[in-house]
């Protein structure tokens, strides 16, 4: 009496949708990764994206793996880090006034291939 949540053995229909989602951004997450190869920092940008992969396929496979310490140290982490990278180019972009973001370099290419 008093429990918040009764544990059930049946598993209902939201985990495993929240199971196979992250099994597909598991397989995205390495795709990106992998389309990384060619480019001239692709170590960078493969780390970034397969700590994501990894931690969405402990997700889709052993959900209970997020109440680890070591799980939650390599989330709070990527997040640290990612985090600080949109700050840095958010400020280089602040600091030299860029405001057409399509002239910069990556900008260039995303908007030819359109």
């Amino acid at each position: 009496m008093g429990e918040v949540c009764e544990e059930k053995n049946s598993k209902s229909w939201l985990s495993v949708v929240w199971r196979i989602s992250n099994v597909v951004m598991s397989v995205f997450f390495v795709l990106a990764s992998y389309v990384q190869i060619n480019d001239p920092d692709a170590g960078l940008w493969m780390v970034g994206y397969g700590v994501p992969a990894v931690l969405c396929a402990f997700l889709g496979f052993r959900p209970h793996v997020t109440e680890t310490l070591p799980w939650r140290r390599v989330a709070d982490l990527h997040l640290m880090i990612s985090s600080a990278a949109i700050f840095i180019l958010g400020w280089k972009l602040y600091t030299e006034r860029v405001t057409q973001i399509f002239q910069q370099e990556e900008g260039r290419y995303a908007a030819v291939s359109c």
